[in-house]
């Protein structure tokens, strides 16, 4: 299964971090020590979600303002969309990012 390893603290607070491996982009989210994980496209017109913001625990996409709930990846906008989620384990200071082959 492929996967990225990294340090919470490399992992900045409030702001969409890009993590990328094999051609695969997630778009990393941290609120305190709680990190979520998504692919890092938009489900409405395939922009990085990692160019976007967060707001009041909400992910603005950079480019048509969709927004999507940090900690659910569902869209506040149009309820049919929601972000593909990427598994998250911590182990100690280190957070492994798991997903499935082929996406």
């Amino acid at each position: 299964m492929p996967h990225i390893d990294a340090l919470l603290e490399s992992i900045p607070q409030g702001r969409p971090h890009r993590l990328e491996q094999d051609g695969v982009g997630i778009v990393v989210l941290r609120r305190d020590a709680k990190v979520y994980a998504y692919h890092d496209v938009c489900p409405h017109a395939g922009w990085r979600l990692s160019d976007g913001e967060i707001v009041e625990g909400v992910l603005e996409c950079p480019g048509h303002g969709w927004q999507f709930n940090v900690e659910t990846g569902q869209c506040t906008d149009v309820l049919a969309y929601c972000l593909k989620q990427i598994r998250v384990t911590h182990r100690g200071d280190e957070v492994r990012f798991e997903w499935e082959e082929g996406i």
